[in-house]
């Protein structure tokens, strides 16, 4: 919603409402040519439009968005989040579980928390995610 008092335009939904499901492989191929970027340019910004790395029809903002949460998750839980990381490869596991948790957009106000349930996040991981190590 762009107004008069400057608020940038929403990206992907509505503060509140679902973000749709992806595909893993999609949410797994982006995490790993973003990751590809940042080591082949260390310390410099990088732009990378989600279009040109994944097939046609892929909600990209939905991709881009999930992708944030497992940083997300890797700043704020990286102990909890550490057995299904090995050598800085996330695990199939996490990307299955990103991909499908429950989750809602964020306006641009502040909130607490991240935008799904965590407990949930590692429940599902936990009982359906093979570790690392």
């Amino acid at each position: 919603m762009n107004d008069a008092l400057g608020n940038p335009p929403l990206f992907g939904g509505n503060p509140g409402e679902p973000v749709a499901e992806v595909d893993p492989e999609d949410l797994k191929t982006f995490w790993q040519k973003t990751r590809y970027l940042k080591a082949r340019y260390p310390g410099q910004q990088v732009s990378l439009s989600i279009e040109t790395i994944s097939k046609p029809g892929v909600n990209a903002e939905a991709v881009w968005y999930r992708s944030s949460m497992i940083w997300a998750l890797n700043q704020c839980a990286q102990d909890q989040l550490a057995p299904w990381i090995k050598d800085e490869e996330v695990s199939d596991a996490v990307f299955r579980t990103m991909a499908t948790i429950p989750m809602e957009w964020i306006g641009h106000t502040e909130r607490e928390g991240l935008p799904f349930n965590v407990e949930e996040f590692f429940r599902r991981l936990s009982e359906g995610g093979v570790q690392h190590g």
